[in-house]
Order: C-alpha cells, then sequence, then structure tokens
C-alpha cells in the first residue's frame, strides 16, 4: 500500500490549525500569568504565532488551486483526520492547557523552555509530514519548517538575552 500523500494546501490548514492553537494557548497563558515578565514572554510568542498564521495564508493564497485536487484515495479521509488529531494533541494540547500552564510554571525560564519544547515539536511534526507529502509539494513543508525554525532561534536568543 502507498502512503497518503498530502498537498500542499493541505498541509498550509494544517500549519494554519496549529499557529491558531498556539495562539489560543499562549494567549491564554499571557492572561493567567502572575508576573508581568512572564506576561510579556506569553505575548510576544502570541504576536509570534499572529506572524507565522499570516505568513502561512500568504503562501496558502499563492498555491494553484487546481494543483491541490485530491487523488481518489480510499484512506485520504482517515489520514486526515488522524493529522489533525495530532497537530491538535502533540503539538500545542487542549484549550486549556495555556491556563494551566501559567498557574503552575515555576518561572520565566520554564516558561521558555517550554515554549522551546512546544517548537520543537512543531519542527518535528513538520519533519514527519515530509514523507507525507508530494515531492512537488515538499518546498511548502520546507518553507513552514524555515519559519519555524527562525521562530525556535529567537526564543533561543530570548533565553540567553533574559538568562545568560
Amino acid at each position: 500500500m502507498d502512503p497518503v500523500h498530502f498537498s500542499g494546501r493541505e498541509i498550509l490548514e494544517m500549519a494554519l490549525r496549529i499557529e491558531e492553537n498556539g495562539e489560543r494557548f499562549y494567549a491564554d497563558a499571557a492572561r493567567a500569568s502572575r508576573s508581568d515578565r512572564l506576561r510579556d514572554i506569553f505575548t510576544f510568542l502570541v504576536e509570534e504565532e499572529k506572524r507565522h498564521t499570516e505568513y502561512f495564508k500568504g503562501l496558502l493564497k499563492g498555491l494553484d488551486p487546481e494543483a491541490s485536487q485530491a487523488v481518489l484515495d480510499p484512506y485520504a479521509e482517515e489520514a486526515r483526520l488522524y493529522i489533525n488529531a495530532l497537530a491538535d494533541s502533540e503539538v500545542f494540547t487542549a484549550a486549556d492547557q495555556g491556563e494551566v500552564l501559567a498557574n503552575t510554571v515555576g518561572g520565566e525560564k520554564e516558561a521558555l523552555e517550554y515554549a522551546i519544547k512546544m517548537e520543537k515539536d512543531s519542527l518535528l511534526f513538520y519533519y514527519e509530514l515530509l514523507s507525507m507529502v508530494r515531492e512537488k509539494d515538499r518546498g511548502v513543508v520546507n518553507r513552514i519548517i524555515q519559519e519555524e525554525k527562525k521562530h525556535l532561534t529567537k526564543l533561543n536568543e530570548v533565553r540567553k538575552e533574559i538568562f545568560g
């Protein structure tokens, strides 16, 4: 059996879902934060997620609508549901988890470490998707990966700036 292949459009729709989940997660964490510094970190992350969302929407608009027509694949819907479930549960967790994190995090460093872990999980998710994307659409996934790497780099820079 051949593996299921996703189109660039489907991957970008998943990426948008992940970014929206991340934005909600970090916004909830910012609202529930007890310290101004921690709130600022989570607010920064909200803005980063918004920036990614806009970037991915731009990529989506640039895709040829005809190129994303699905080939009849009896497993495509099941695979799409599986990937969306992964996006919802593995990259950014349930809706109330941002608030839970803010109430349990031990401080700014732990919050940043958690955000870095989430971004690494996101990268792993996209690397896994590379094997499930048609060759012609791998460029889309690679652009998403490059954007996520930039985000991870920024978070590491913030951590270094604040904690040395």
